[in-house]
């Protein structure tokens, strides 16, 4: 099967042509707007030789009406606002369109083309902290479609402002955006999450409390899923899993004091198109009731 999948991320977007399982050829440009993904998938269809793809999944890190295909919002790109992406898609290219969190997608690329474990949860660590759920190898959308949102968990009542509007959610604190957040308070730097994660391999004391703060959240977020779930593997990716090397290790300790039993966590096998890949599998696990909405 023909497929189209597109990633589109807060800075870049990515799109990618699949065929029968088999990753032919990628185009990757700075997120603007339709008009461009629409430009740059028909780019893309000449490249790999097609008239037009038998399906397009996209995945996108904002709130949305999966069912009408319309992402309603996005913090990150505030011109996307009430986008009919599954409209604009499916007039342009006559065939199914389907859109979903960007997360999920990249749990849905685990499970065809990563790991491929039957049970796990997919989190995602960067600028944000997203989630997908895969239990008996079947996706759990939730009522809505927007299960899996761990990022959302509010960890400390009494902690950060999130985006979304409560304070002391996982993303809050441990994100890339937290991360950087807590440089501003307690270094008085404006540092990304990178700079402070770099200091702190160094030896920089404050920055390594910073890093430190952040990893024993997520790792204390990650045993509240591993409790309530049971999964085989707990898969981290993300741009922070660029550091997993240096990271990893502290998140895990995190985990086993506050999990019981023997949580794995990992770091995905797919680097950066996880989600393009899951976005390209988006057809094959899309609720068939909501297809016909």
């Amino acid at each position: 099967m023909k497929l189209i999948g597109v990633d589109i991320g807060g800075t870049r977007t990515r799109i990618g042509a699949f065929d029968a399982g088999r990753f032919l050829a990628r185009r990757a440009f700075p997120t603007q707007g339709m008009g461009e993904v629409v430009a740059e998938i028909r780019a893309l269809l000449s490249r790999v030789g097609w008239e037009a793809p038998q399906a397009i999944g996209v995945g996108a890190p904002a709130p949305m009406d999966m069912r009408a295909g319309v992402i309603l919002g996005c913090p990150n790109l505030p011109h996307w606002r009430r986008v009919e992406v599954v409209k604009a898609l499916r007039e342009e290219f006559g065939c199914p369109v389907y859109l979903a969190n960007d997360a999920t997608c990249a749990a849905i690329g685990e499970l065809e083309f990563g790991h491929r474990a039957q049970n796990f949860v997919y989190v995602t660590w960067s600028t944000g902290i997203g989630g997908g759920i895969v239990t008996g190898g079947r996706v759990v959308w939730g009522a809505t479609g927007q299960a899996g949102e761990v990022g959302h968990m509010v960890l400390r009542p009494d902690g950060p402002s999130c985006r979304c509007g409560k304070q002391g959610c996982l993303e809050a604190i441990a994100s890339g955006t937290g991360i950087a957040r807590a440089a501003r308070e307690l270094l008085g730097e404006e540092l990304s999450a990178e700079d402070v994660i770099a200091r702190a391999r160094v030896g920089d004391r404050r920055a390594g409390e910073i890093v430190e703060a952040a990893c024993r959240a997520l790792g204390r977020g990650l045993a509240i899923l591993w409790e309530l779930l049971e999964p085989e593997l707990l898969v981290v990716g993300g741009g922070l899993t660029g550091s997993w090397d240096y990271l990893g290790p502290k998140v895990q300790s995190s985990l086993r004091e506050f999990a019981r039993g023997d949580p794995r966590v990992v770091s995905t096998e797919l680097g950066d198109d996880v989600g393009l890949y899951g976005a390209a599998a988006l057809p094959h696990h899309f609720p068939n009731e909501w297809t016909s909405l």
